[in-house]
């Protein structure tokens, strides 16, 4: 980071008449290797120095400067992630100017922890008893109830009664953005003390800070499904009597690729630092997006600050605005070029425009953000008209919450982020795939005959299918399509990447397989085994599901001869998403396995023999269901979570991870090392080594002998650089600052965990796969689960984003800010 430019080295300087001799020497370069070591020294005495001016400034010095910063401002010192405590003593003095106010007190708590957040001053919410003998409705001036909007009988007047005419601003009612009158609220403003959460208690001195922790992703371009049967997605509408002004025909859309119900959110746009302060407002917060404030003309509804509707040239629409709301439709320019669409609105689609009340209109676009779906409401003699181009070309950029940040490597499963990729090796191939003018089979194809290494980066969130039948060159060993895998690269330091599947930056693509991924070498026998150690796969940002005429039963990947198999910030469908079948609460639809690996990797004798590797499977920032692996494998997991289908309550739990061959409740499955890893579902594995699990059900490990192994982590933080698989370099089992349930438990030694038969009591916000709060430790479990894990943060596997810090930093800086008398309370909405 250093501002001081690069300069000769020692070498460089010397005369080139003993460079020339020194080239000439047997071997040559021997005045060099004794000049370069001296150099070494001279140029880290450099970087020093450079370093220093760098750490004179909060946006250019190293991590640990930034305490000594503080204590040059008076800012306390707080732990926690570095890049929130940075901006945290950054805005000191910004904040020191404005402290007290509503503006301060939002960049404060973004700064200290990235959630979007909104201040509010609740004696402001206090209902008016006015004397009848000085009646004081305003503040001077006009009545108010006679100039718009408050001369509408719909609009709250501050400190009146409630409007009960309104949908739009009856969804206010008890939150952050609550316009109506309430009578002081005596009862304790906390409903729990530890962690300090509040109520929305309206009262003189308190002042509600409500936050969204939730992070919003918004994926650009997707694909939207058509409806399941037995619905259609071009249906005419009935003609209804009275009404006169009704579509012709009804476009349906799941706004899910894969029809799944998908709960909708707004986008989160507020800037921290503009002056006059940027406060929060409905619609560009990451909350869940209002039904009730869609619909065209309705008092308090926004429409355009929720849905917005565009065109596109081409085959792809553009990225979404830094503006963007929440749902972005991407309509073809053919035939809808010049074509207003000015009529929204919000409703409960379960029986899709069969029950709105009124009927559909033209070009009328009706969104339900509770279970993701759109219908359109187009004109036209023929479907050929309107609906059918609608049908095909219609691309959505849709917004969903869920546990995590945006910046790169702040989510877990696949997630639409930034990512920075390493450069290519020499050698390599990178091919990009759109769908359209390439495709992923025309990417694999003749993938045995590459001398190179090959990087198939897909550029859009679009849905694309993948049939290893149809690639060419692929093998077909008794009849199980797998990709042959080219010649390994050479050595070009550290880890070589046979085959590298990735999305771009940005983007979540969908991959739909018509059977399971497999990989294996194009040719076992007679290689020797130094050269199979070269052999790595790479996944990086997909989401993996299922195609129609999937085997049932069968796993996504269900074969991996190769030294390492590393799947990074992917979701492999795990199923047990919410399903719509005319009940309350609704169902859940079938559970899939993600991983299904035997000791014999699917190899003749004689293969086997020749391979001779362990492989390794790893798994970073991923959802998965569950894993059938077996001994002959190694597992890493990290920031990751295994979904089973087994909740909290659940009385007969499955197994999420275990054997692939045999009895499964009697064999012992692969070595699992893990950092900060959610089962949902039991567990048996011949060993295991790690920490910050949370194990929802029985574990039981076969090696469950003391070890006395020593340290865990040798050397190696939670958020080391390190490989998680460097925990097998010490033999036995050992786990530490992990939650069991403390029923039935097959034990290795532990340190500082906790179980859930000795009162730790578990929670999450939700079980279900798909929905905004999964996995998420809800804010009533246990304390130990929230702040005994590693680094005294959370257990599981959001534990690396260090919520607990972010909670606890905000009220400590929070106290010292808040003016004296007021009270703060901490208010979650997501």
């Amino acid at each position: 980071m250093s501002l001081i430019a690069t300069r000769p080295t020692l070498y460089e300087r010397l005369p080139e008449l003993y460079r020339e001799r020194d080239l000439a020497q047997v071997p040559p370069n021997q005045l060099r290797a004794l000049v370069d070591a001296i150099d070494a020294v001279l140029q880290a005495l450099a970087a020093r120095v450079g370093a220093q001016y760098d750490d004179l400034f909060i946006e250019t010095c190293e991590d640990w400067v930034v305490p000594y910063l503080a204590d040059l401002v008076g800012s306390s010192h707080l732990s926690g992630d570095p890049r929130t405590l940075r901006a945290d003593v950054a805005r000191t003095v910004r904040h020191r100017r404005r402290k007290g106010t509503l503006g301060a007190v939002e960049s404060q708590v973004y700064a200290l922890s990235q959630w979007a957040v909104h201040a509010v001053e609740l004696r402001e919410r206090l209902a008016w008893n006015m004397p009848l003998n000085h009646l004081r409705p305003d503040a001077g001036g006009a009545p108010p109830w006679r100039t718009r909007p408050h001369d509408d009988l719909r609009t709250p007047v501050r400190g009146g009664t409630a409007a009960l005419r309104s949908p739009a601003w009856l969804s206010f009612l008890g939150g952050p953005f609550d316009r109506f009158a309430h009578t002081v609220d005596l009862k304790p403003p906390l409903r729990m003390t530890e962690p300090p959460v509040g109520r929305n208690a309206p009262s003189l001195p308190h002042l509600g800070v409500f936050l969204w922790r939730l992070a919003d992703y918004q994926t650009p371009g997707s694909r939207p499904a058509p409806p399941r049967a037995p619905w259609n997605q071009i249906e005419p509408v009935a003609a209804a009597p009275g009404s006169a002004d009704i579509a012709d025909f009804a476009v349906r859309f799941e706004l899910h690729p894969m029809a799944e119900p998908m709960r909708l959110f707004d986008t989160h746009r507020f800037h921290a630092d503009d002056d006059p302060p940027d406060l929060a407002r409905p619609g560009a917060v990451p909350g869940p997006m209002p039904a009730a404030r869609l619909t065209t003309g309705a008092p308090a509804a926004q429409p355009e600050a929720h849905v917005r509707v565009e065109t596109y040239a081409g085959t792809q629409p553009p990225q979404p605005a830094d503006d963007a709301p929440g749902l972005v439709l991407h309509l073809p320019e053919v035939p809808f070029a010049g074509v207003e669409w000015p009529l929204r609105r919000g409703a409960n689609l379960c029986a899709w425009e069969l029950g709105l009340r009124p009927p559909l209109r033209p070009f009328e676009v009706v969104v339900d953000p509770v279970h993701g779906r759109v219908v359109f409401g187009v004109g036209g003699s023929t479907p050929a008209d309107f609906a059918e181009p609608l049908a095909q070309g219609l691309r959505v950029s849709a917004t969903t919450g869920f546990t995590g940040t945006r910046q790169r490597g702040g989510g877990v499963g696949a997630q639409p982020l930034p990512r920075a990729f390493e450069p290519l090796p020499a050698g390599a191939t990178l091919v990009q795939v759109d769908g359209s003018t390439v495709t992923l089979a025309d990417a694999l194809a003749n993938l045995p005959d590459r001398t190179g290494p090959l990087v198939v980066e897909i550029v859009n969130s679009d849905t694309h299918t993948l049939d290893l039948a149809a690639v060419a060159g692929v093998l077909d060993p008794a009849g199980a399509p797998a990709l042959g895998l080219p010649p390994p690269p050479g050595d070009g330091g550290g880890r070589p990447w046979t085959l590298t599947l990735r999305a771009a930056g940005g983007q979540r693509p969908v991959l739909r397989l018509v059977q399971p991924l497999r990989w294996r070498p194009t040719v076992i026998t007679g290689v020797p085994q130094s050269a199979f150690s070269q052999f790595n796969v790479r996944l990086q940002g997909l989401y993996l599901t299922r195609a129609p005429g999937f085997a049932a039963g069968a796993a996504l990947i269900e074969q991996a001869v190769l030294n390492r198999l590393q799947i990074e910030e992917c979701t492999l469908d795990p199923g047990g998403a919410l399903l719509l079948d005319g009940s309350a609460a609704g169902g859940r639809a079938p559970l899939h396995p993600a991983l299904r690996l035997t000791a014999d990797r699917g190899l003749e004798d004689t293969e086997q023999e020749a391979f001779g590797q362990t492989p390794e499977i790893v798994l970073r920032h991923c959802i998965a269901g569950r894993l059938a692996i077996d001994r002959a494998y190694l597992v890493g997991l990290e920031n990751s979570i295994v979904d089973g289908g087994a909740g909290v309550q659940e009385t007969a739990p499955a197994l999420a991870l275990g054997a692939a061959t045999g009895d499964a409740e009697t064999q012992w499955g692969a070595p699992v090392a893990f950092d900060g890893l959610t089962v949902f579902g039991r567990v048996r594995t011949e060993r295991a080594r790690g920490e910050g699990a949370v194990f929802v059900h029985r574990l039981e490990v076969h090696d469950n002998q003391d070890s006395h192994s020593g340290p865990l982590f040798a050397q190696r933080g939670r958020r080391g650089e390190e490989d998680v698989l460097a925990l097998f370099a010490r033999p036995g089992s050992c786990i530490r600052h992990s939650w069991f349930r403390g029923a039935g438990d097959r034990l290795p030694q532990h340190f500082a965990c906790v179980f859930g038969s000795q009162g730790a009591r578990l929670r999450f916000s939700d079980e279900r796969f798909g929905q905004p709060g999964y996995a998420q430790l809800a804010l009533d479990s246990d304390r130990r689960i929230r702040e005994e894990g590693p680094d005294a943060d959370e257990m599981g596997a959001f534990g690396f984003l260090r919520n607990t810090h972010r909670w606890k930093n905000i009220s400590i800086r929070l106290r010292e800010f808040a003016p004296v008398g007021v009270r703060v309370l901490l208010i979650p909405v997501t």
